[in-house]
């Protein structure tokens, strides 16, 4: 089933710029407030610039934005680059004519959404891959929203989905609602997206011109009309965005989620139970998060979002449990993205890599001078890197460590990693006097690979935390929380490769170097001196955070792995640095962790206007105790309408945005409606029904969501589809109508009639157009011009032969022509 694609909303030519002017956040952090990622918050940008900015940046290249009357289905699309590539919020693709589009989230959502999904199902066998690599299900089986109900529509138990829109739908058709309610209208549009969709059943009907008493109106039997003739009388586009629009509204949004959390709890218990056991080994699998960290940078976002759409679907089944699995999957990608900043220094900026040496000299200085016996001038080598001119020299010291990691500590390592090294900075000669006396005191391996842990901790966050002490308590801290995870060995395959002297120096405990396998180091005085010193220093407690104390215990209840003789203090400690470098998350490059901050869906808080405090609402509105998407997806639903209105980063909007990948109302309805509604087709009398049909046509017009020429399709359709029987003799070109077995459509089911017997309908329009509003509009049709209009499908088009071959059967007075063909 194809996706319409369009938006209701004019497209504005930056999505961020219907956010609300925002407050400036609340301080984070106890420390300095200066220095690079320290620059004072300077509020909201200028929007026009940024408007300006990025639509150059989205339109580079050949790309257009679509437009708000964009005719692109899911079908149209051919090829999708990885969505928010080159803007948060922004997606390119190319649809089969090879046109170059950019769609925006949030001014053209249902585009978004058909090329996000197109770009997903592209990479499904991917994701299903991966999860075979982690030893789980293909994603078709743990889909909730295929999961049957108690609820039935005739004798078919329905899905969760479906369930949900009957039910929705029942509670309006039988409420006395007004015409121009939301209600009402989202109730004529799915009626109109279930025509679209499976065609609509209709009666012909004609004035029949009778001896002296003018014309009588004749109704004939119920015809359908096909899908390909509704898409031209209807415009699907229109009926999409106006459904999604309607479906984020109130009272609709709250109704919608009572009804979804009804027919989650008609699922049979033990059918609820097995697909939450499933949904929930997915998102806590440490081995899936492994293999999420391996995919190539344009299939990471597919893994990801597979990920969003287990806790989604989880927070719906048993918040409890996906609470729970949500903050295990955030541990375990947590450390995942630690270990890989660790070990690809591509991944860590020059500023992350600077401040993690400047964190590691500044508290081995500290200590170094309450030490007798050493050589002065450690001391002022270490002065130099940290002097305002020393910027580009710590640079060069960490790549220069990083090398040695990878190498060893030998002389002769040392010399290749100074010869690999393009330097920066006008310092190779002093920096490698630092080197060779760090070797001499046996610190080198201590010092290189604290240098490393300490900058992947920067990269991970928005900046400093405090003191340099303070700094690197949290960088022990953090890593005492990762490495005290269930499944450690699987998340830091890199870390456990460390020399246990730089752990040593950073304060990491006994227990948590055992857990990791790193084995034992050289005694050293200094290190020793260093780590007592980091380990003395208290890791700052989170603040900013209303729920930091409700987070902490989750954090800490994770790696206490039930052992109530847990030194308490331990814990704590080191799930209080986790949250605090979760809580200023900033991501790493094909990172994983960023997939609880909305994933594709809700970039713009990691956008260039995205504040601080967008960035920690983002990261651990998944790991909150109170969060919106763990205590329940469907009352997320019904928080959507005041979210989405401002732009802002917010759970409820992505909870909608996940969900709706299998749970649209534009997917689901249309598949249940037919099903659903009937407020016209079963009325008794013919007049009163022609009216009737004729006003739901004139109605959903009037809704926004018919073709220009709709009214002349009507007539035409409802005329051509007649087959005269009752007509009489008066007119002699309506009796000869009759006698040729007129009637029906008389063409394949997927060509629109307006289109397959164009000359006809083009003749009937011409008549039309003059003399609307005649007497009868029977006379209008020519069987010359059905004649013609056969004979070009025959002698032109392959598909009527086609169809000839696959549709053999001759239905006397529906499809004659197929005889002559």
């Amino acid at each position: 089933m194809a996706i319409e694609a369009t938006s209701r909303a004019v497209l504005a030519t930056l999505a961020e710029l219907q956010r609300k002017d925002e407050a400036p956040p609340v301080a984070k952090s106890n420390g300095p407030t200066s220095g690079p990622g320290h620059e004072p918050y300077q509020g909201p940008p200028n929007p026009v610039t940024q408007g300006k900015e990025i639509h150059e940046r989205v339109t580079e290249g050949g790309y257009e934005l679509v437009p708000r009357d964009a005719q692109i289905t899911y079908e149209d699309i051919r090829s999708v680059d990885i969505p928010g590539e080159i803007q948060p919020g922004y997606i390119r693709f190319t649809t089969n004519d090879g046109a170059k589009h950019v769609a925006a989230q949030i001014g053209n959502p249902s585009v978004f959404a058909a090329a996000e999904q197109k770009y997903l199902d592209i990479g499904a066998p991917t994701v299903d891959l991966a999860r075979d690599k982690a030893g789980l299900p293909p994603k078709g089986e743990t889909d909730a929203f295929s999961l049957k109900t108690d609820i039935e529509s005739g004798d078919e138990k329905l899905t969760i989905g479906q369930a949900a829109y009957k039910e929705l739908v029942d509670q309006y058709k039988d409420a006395d609602l007004e015409p121009d309610s939301n209600e009402a209208k989202l109730v004529r549009l799915l009626e109109a997206r279930d025509a679209v969709s499976n065609g609509k059943f209709i009666k012909p009907t004609y004035e029949a011109l009778k001896p002296w008493t003018g014309t009588k109106t004749e109704v004939e039997s119920l015809t359908q009309l096909e899908p390909a003739d509704m898409k031209d009388i209807f415009d699907s586009a229109a009926i999409n965005r106006e459904i999604e629009y309607l479906m984020r509204q109130e009272p609709i949004a709250t109704d919608f989620a009572a009804k979804l959390d009804e027919a989650v709890k008609a699922v049979p218990e033990a059918d609820r139970k097995a697909m939450v056991d499933k949904l929930a080994g997915v998102v806590e699998s440490a081995d899936y998060v492994d293999q999420i960290s391996k995919l190539p940078a344009w299939d990471a976002p597919r893994a990801r979002a597979d990920v969003e759409d287990a806790i989604s679907q989880l927070s719906l089944l048993d918040p409890d449990r996906a609470r729970s699995a949500g903050q295990t999957f955030t541990a375990n990608a947590l450390a995942r993205d630690f270990d890989s900043a660790f070990a690809d220094p591509t991944k860590v900026s020059d500023e992350a890599k600077g401040g993690g040496v400047a964190d590691v000299l500044e508290t081995v200085k500290g200590t170094l001078d309450t030490v007798t016996g050493l050589p002065g001038d450690i001391g002022e080598q270490i002065d130099v890197l940290l002097g305002k001119d020393g910027a580009d020299a710590r640079v060069d010291v960490a790549n220069v460590a990083a090398e040695l990691r990878a190498n060893g500590y030998k002389s002769e390592d040392i010399d290749k990693a100074f010869s690999k090294i393009d330097f920066s900075s006008g310092d190779k000669d002093s920096i490698r006097k630092l080197f060779d006396q760090l070797d001499s005191q046996g610190l080198l391996p201590a010092v290189s690979g604290a240098f490393g842990l300490a900058g992947a901790v920067h990269s991970l966050s928005t900046g400093e935390f405090g003191t340099a002490e303070e700094n690197l308590a949290v960088a022990g801290g953090l890593i005492g929380f990762v490495g005290s995870l269930p499944d450690a060995a699987k998340v830091l395959p890199n870390l456990v490769g460390i020399d246990a002297s730089a752990l040593n120096l950073l304060g990491v405990d006994g227990k948590t170097q055992s857990a990791l396998g790193v084995g034992s180091a050289e005694p050293n005085s200094i290190v020793s001196k260093v780590g007592e010193r980091v380990a003395a220093t208290d890791v700052p407690a989170p603040t900013g955070l209303s729920n930091a104390d409700t987070i902490t215990d989750g954090f800490r209840g994770l790696i206490s792995g039930g052992d109530a003789g847990a030194d308490p203090s331990r814990l704590s400690r080191s799930a209080n640095a986790a949250v605090d470098v979760v809580s200023k998350f900033t991501g790493v490059a094909g990172g994983v962790l960023d997939v609880v901050t909305g994933g594709m869906a809700v970039k713009e808080a990691f956008g260039e206007d995205g504040s601080p405090g967008d960035r920690a609402e983002a990261v651990l509105s998944l790991i909150s105790g109170s969060s919106e998407l763990a205590s329940a997806g469907a009352n997320a639903l019904s928080t959507f309408a005041s979210a989405a209105q401002g732009g802002q980063a917010s759970t409820a909007s992505r909870v909608l945005s996940t969900l709706s990948r299998g749970l649209s109302a534009v997917g689901v309805a249309a598949g249940v409606v037919s099903l659903l509604i009937g407020t016209w087709v079963q009325s008794a009398k013919d007049k009163s029904f022609v009216k009737d049909q004729y006003e739901w046509f004139k109605t959903l017009a009037e809704d926004g969501i018919a073709r220009p020429d709709w009214n002349l399709k009507y007539d035409y359709a409802v005329t051509t589809l007649a087959e005269f029987r009752n007509a009489g003799s008066k007119s002699e070109a309506i009796a000869s109508l009759r006698d040729d077995d007129w009637g029906g459509r008389q063409a394949p089911g997927d060509r629109s009639i307006f289109d397959f017997h164009r000359e006809e309908f083009a003749d009937f329009r011409e008549k039309w157009e003059k003399d609307r509003g005649a007497d009868s509009y029977a006379p209008f049709l020519d069987k010359s011009k059905r004649e013609a209009d056969f004979k070009r499908e025959k002698d032109q088009m392959d598909e009527v032969k086609a169809y000839r071959e696959a549709h053999p059967t001759h239905f006397a007075g529906h499809n004659d022509w197929v005889l002559d063909l």
